[in-house]
């Protein structure tokens, strides 16, 4: 573990620059919020080949980093995820995929939830889903539990579905679950399909909602228990594939656009279907997007080691004062 020192030059300058007043009133904003948790990738200078992960948790507002090494590999399971005060994270153990987990100092040995082939985070606080696949074929199922993060059960669900899916979203009575372009929402309280889309493309997941796009990725859909709708972009606006991400007070998609032959974030409100490109808000790298807990800022990659925020209604977006110290793979908040 090691602690950055080196962007301390940064932070009154990268501070003062995010807190300053919007021009109106002379009031200061609220700062940043939270703590972004990052999966990064280190390259090798010759062939570009990864050479190290890294768990790194930074704060927005400071830069101060604390970062963690990695086994090869666990990016390629996914994300990391924020659970409770905790980094979960996939890996192996033995010839057995299981989920472990870190606290968010990344200091000491990092702790073997269970077994699981597929997992996700839960709605309520401090758990997740762990799936494992039982059987084979058309016969085969995803037996699903909901653990604490020592691994102590306290749901139990199992779903029909074709093996080798993901899992990629809890939605309380219903899991969205993907196999290549399927997608699926399944309500684990009747076992039964809920929606089942042969080309979709998840994209994001926030309370009961789920945002995916289908084909090329023209627009994008959204599904909740109460309906479902199209949020259709201008013209000369087209969607970035499926990639956003549910502000946690529900009113916002976050999304990625391409708009003139450039890569931008753009926002939309939800209650209006109203699309507004991010000013200054060049999206690049992996395309990484996560909301602030309060709602208020967005952060999200501007190229593989740059890291952009917004604060909803500023002039523009600013850069964080956070060195990653390699490629951003995946942010979460």
């Amino acid at each position: 573990m090691e602690r950055s020192f080196a962007i301390g030059m940064l932070v009154l300058c990268g501070a003062a620059l995010l807190a300053a007043p919007a021009g109106s009133g002379g009031i200061a904003p609220p700062p940043p919020d939270g703590v972004l948790m990052l999966g990064v990738a280190r390259h090798g200078p010759a062939d570009g080949a990864v050479t190290s992960e890294w768990a790194v948790v930074a704060d927005p507002r400071t830069g101060v980093t604390r970062r963690r090494r990695l086994a090869g590999g666990t990016l390629c399971h996914g994300p990391l995820l924020a659970v409770g005060h905790g980094v979960i994270f996939g890996g192996h153990r033995g010839r057995r995929a299981v989920a472990r987990w870190l606290p968010l100092g990344l200091d000491g040995p990092a702790r073997m939830i269970a077994e699981a082939d597929t997992f996700t985070s839960s709605r309520a606080p401090g758990r997740l889903w762990l799936g494992r696949w039982r059987g084979r074929g058309r016969a085969a199922r995803l037996a699903l539990h909901q653990v604490d993060l020592r691994g102590r059960v306290s749901v139990r669900a199992r779903i029909l579905h074709a093996s080798w899916s993901s899992l990629h979203a809890d939605l309380g009575r219903f899991f969205v679950i993907t196999r290549g372009r399927r997608l699926t929402v399944w309500d684990h309280f009747s076992d039964t399909r809920r929606l089942a889309i042969r080309d979709g493309s998840f994209a994001a997941a926030g309370g009961t909602r789920l945002a995916w796009c289908s084909g090329v990725c023209r627009r994008l859909h959204v599904w909740s228990p109460s309906g479902a709708r199209v949020l259709e972009p201008p013209a000369g606006i087209r969607p970035l594939g499926p990639l956003a991400a549910f502000s946690p007070d529900g009113l916002r998609l976050a999304t990625g656009v391409g708009i003139r032959g450039r890569q931008r974030l753009a926002v939309i409100e939800l209650r209006t279907g109203r699309w507004t490109i991010v000013p200054g808000g060049e999206l690049d790298g992996y395309r990484s997007i996560a909301w602030s807990p309060s709602s208020n800022w967005i952060y999200f990659t501007a190229g593989d080691r740059r890291l952009l925020a917004f604060r909803h209604g500023a002039r523009r977006a600013v850069p964080l004062p956070i060195d990653p110290g390699g490629t951003v793979m995946s942010i979460a908040g």
